[in-house]
């Protein structure tokens, strides 16, 4: 009689032990670019700049926050007065970009946190300033950094200095 007890006491507790997985967020998919969309800190339309480009999804909300270069996309994320609960964030791939810079495929749109920069180089982005140039392969951004005179980094290892002028590094540093 205590066998059976003991059999059903086992099992209720194993059961009871087995906590459900913690569903993990599915990470947004990156948006198509239409010429609608605007700039978040110049309020220009995205396509009438050339070169690449950025979106961050913000969790909760549906619609991105878009970018007409790369360097205001790494700004946003380090601005202590912008949203900080991203759920993605995503650049175009300058291998991945079509002639037409103006108008990103949706297929040139990578993972921000996972591609390879280059920063320091000849080349302009954006109304002719300083930009990080995004990559999904590291071959492809050194090839590019050796024609340009760049360097190659990673998300993490962005100097600061790359992405805010003197005159903009009061609020983040």
């Amino acid at each position: 009689m205590r066998a059976p007890y003991l059999i059903a006491v086992l099992a209720i507790l194993a059961v009871a032990s087995c906590k459900p997985k913690a569903e993990v967020a599915a990470i947004p998919a990156p948006h198509s670019l239409t010429d609608a969309d605007l700039a978040h800190f110049c309020n220009m339309a995205v396509t009438e700049h050339s070169g690449p480009k950025g979106q961050v999804l913000l969790k909760g909300d549906p619609m991105p926050v878009w970018f007409a270069s790369v360097r205001d996309t790494v700004a946003y994320t380090l601005l202590p007065e912008e949203p900080k609960d991203i759920a993605a964030i995503y650049v175009t791939a300058m291998e991945l970009m079509s002639d037409d810079q103006h108008h990103p495929p949706a297929a040139s749109w990578i993972d921000a946190r996972t591609a390879f920069y280059v920063v320091g180089s000849a080349e302009q982005g954006a109304m002719g300033s300083d930009e990080l140039f995004p990559f999904g392969s590291e071959a492809a951004a050194r090839a590019f950094a050796a024609a340009h005179n760049g360097t190659v980094v990673r998300y993490a290892d962005i100097p600061k200095d790359k992405v805010f002028n003197e005159s903009d590094r009061s609020g983040a540093s």
